[in-house]
């Protein structure tokens, strides 16, 4: 590596760890103002006042937001390294630098190359920490905010009309996701023939969740059976235990929220081989999503890169603000494929949307930063 590239490096380094802290700081920020009442409720919960409740909020939000970093740098991956490119190149530009370097015969594509090449391998930690770090640590991300210091998670949920491999039929009026055993409170199963006819109910006050089983362990089960017209009604007492594919990860991928987008892609593949698909057009939307971020992050890269390169520091100004515009408008349209991924507007066109609309924002956006690339005069 010759001299100059290792300084370029070194710069765009330092101003990638300064965006870093910079941009994830501001995020950690605004999350806290915007949400700051659920942090609050540790402080009652403790039931402390004055100094010690202070205490009490800043040790809960550094321990939640402490795990929360990883899933801020996903979404903040493709904005950092522009931001630290257009710090380096203005600063290049602005201190005359880089008239030096073009008066010793460097093309301006030859000083960005070692910022791309670095963009390029720093990107890899996107893949590091959506492969292995997030997934390590689910049980943490999964907690609100005013459950922060607790092992699980205190906040309760209903499952309404969850059906199991046998045409059954959940309904759970309080459902805990409790890290070491999940419980479900009062328990209600219809079981259906293959006609989708009620055939009998299983009922109890409580269900928790046998991980060496992977069973769940009824609490006063009761199977009554003999709903359909002519037959003979029973009344089974003692029910010890449910099992079916009804698991508290299938629970989790059907109520949705967060919990697909921290799976590992080698889960996700497994999850959309099964038989019964809950929540799969999320995951088909994660996946896609997986493989072509780090392609929009480079693009986000290659579309900055040409405005902020420039041979006249005069043009800084203008330059900033086109390198804005056109990375807020790839981030934006990224954003709105990303929402629209999942409602595909005909149902035939359910297993291509998602692909689609993750590819969306290279097809339109890829060829705008190779025309600007090719439009630097070097």
């Amino acid at each position: 590596m010759k001299t100059l590239d290792r300084y370029i490096v070194a710069t765009f380094v330092k101003n990638y760890l300064m965006s870093f802290f910079v941009l994830v700081g501001m995020y950690v920020i605004l999350d806290m103002v915007f949400n700051f009442d659920e942090l609050v409720e540790v402080q009652e919960r403790a039931g402390v006042a004055g100094f010690e409740g202070v205490y009490e909020i800043v040790r809960a939000a550094g321990n939640y937001y402490l795990y929360q970093l990883p899933v801020f740098f996903v979404h903040l991956s493709g904005m950092i390294p522009v931001v630290a490119a257009a710090f380096t190149l203005i600063r290049l530009s602005r201190f005359n630098e880089l008239s030096a370097m073009l008066s010793a015969g460097v093309p301006l594509l030859r000083i960005a190359s070692p910022i791309i090449i670095c963009a390029l391998v720093l990107n890899g930690l996107l893949l590091l920490d959506q492969e292995l770090l997030i997934p390590a640590i689910i049980p943490k991300l999964s907690r609100e905010r005013q459950d922060a210091g607790r092992e699980g998670s205190s906040t309760a949920s209903h499952i309404a009309a969850m059906q199991d491999e046998n045409n059954g039929v959940l309904n759970v009026a309080r459902y805990k996701p409790d890290r070491v055993r999940p419980v479900m409170y009062e328990f209600t199963l219809i079981e259906r023939n293959e006609q989708l006819k009620p055939v009998g109910r299983l009922i109890a006050r409580k269900a928790e969740w046998e991980q060496q089983t992977q069973s769940w362990r009824l609490t006063d089960g009761k199977r009554i059976t003999g709903l359909l017209a002519g037959t003979g009604r029973k009344i089974e007492n003692n029910v010890p235990a449910y099992k079916s594919n009804i698991t508290p990860e299938e629970v989790s991928l059907y109520s949705s929220g967060k919990y697909v987008e921290w799976l590992p892609t080698r889960r996700i593949d497994q999850l959309l081989e099964r038989p019964q698909q809950y929540g799969a057009l999320a995951l088909q939307r994660v996946k896609h999503t997986r493989f072509t971020q780090p392609l929009v992050n480079v693009i986000l890269l290659l579309l900055a890169i040409p405005c902020v390169m420039t041979r006249e520091p005069t043009r800084l100004k203008a330059a900033a603000t086109q390198c804005l515009l056109l990375t807020g408008a790839c981030l934006a349209v990224s954003f709105l494929a990303q929402q629209m991924s999942g409602q595909p507007p005909y149902q035939e066109w359910a297993g291509m949307w998602p692909a689609v609309m993750a590819w969306l924002p290279i097809l339109i956006f890829g060829p705008v930063a190779v025309f600007l690339l090719d439009r630097v005069e070097t």
